[in-house]
């Protein structure tokens, strides 16, 4: 059975998820979603109320992604492919502020929050931190559907279970018939990549094509 689960995002600034360089990464936030799910897991963000006025039974989608990758926030740091995921605040492009690789690990083994370095970011401060390092791992998709800003609306003959709140692990959709309808539809009228920016995004930035 193919899993997929839906929340509403309350923000949507390119940071988490964070869907650039060419994967959607989701390391920060939703700690629940981050520990439970696994490979071959589907996750799809909407729209909320709080992100952009749209109401319950209204929501937009604002990005599908199938996880294709989970990793200890550890491992996350150490690896060469996703050094572009460090923020880089020398620079004024918001691609580079919007790096979610943000836990820098302080030794080569231990669990606890109190092991790893925050780097400076614009978006999670020390008071994020340990509910940030609760979830230990990243989820990572090499097929994902990003729409940011012009999310999309979802017809109701494959619009899968929306949570009329806010969700910490997410509705699950449990009618496999309608899961396959929905991703399929996307799969087949959408490409992988980044479609357009993120709702908080500054207009004249592209950054967001990289």
């Amino acid at each position: 059975m193919t899993r997929l689960f839906s929340y509403k995002l309350t923000h949507d600034t390119g940071f988490a998820p964070n869907p650039f360089w060419g994967e959607l990464t989701l390391s920060t936030c939703k700690p629940k979603i981050r520990l439970a799910k696994q490979k071959g897991d589907w996750i799809a963000g909407f729209t909320s109320k709080g992100l952009c006025g749209d109401p319950v039974g209204k929501e937009r989608l604002v990005y599908l992604m199938e996880v294709t990758e989970k990793l200890t926030l550890r491992d996350y740091f150490s690896s060469p492919a996703y050094e572009k995921k460090i923020p880089d605040l020398a620079k004024s492009e918001c691609v580079y502020l919007a790096g979610d690789n943000i836990y820098r690990p302080k030794y080569s083994s231990g669990p606890s929050f109190e092991d790893f370095d925050q780097l400076k970011n614009p978006f999670h401060k020390e008071e994020h931190k340990q509910r940030d390092l609760s979830g230990k791992f990243m989820l990572a998709s090499n097929r994902f559907f990003y729409f940011g800003r012009e999310a999309i609306e979802i017809p109701l003959d494959v619009r899968p279970a929306v949570p009329k709140g806010q969700s910490a692990h997410g509705s699950l959709t449990r009618d496999e018939g309608l899961v396959q309808r929905f991703i399929q539809r996307i799969v087949s009228d959408y490409g992988v990549e980044v479609h357009a920016a993120p709702h908080s995004w500054p207009s004249g930035d592209v950054s967001w094509r990289e």
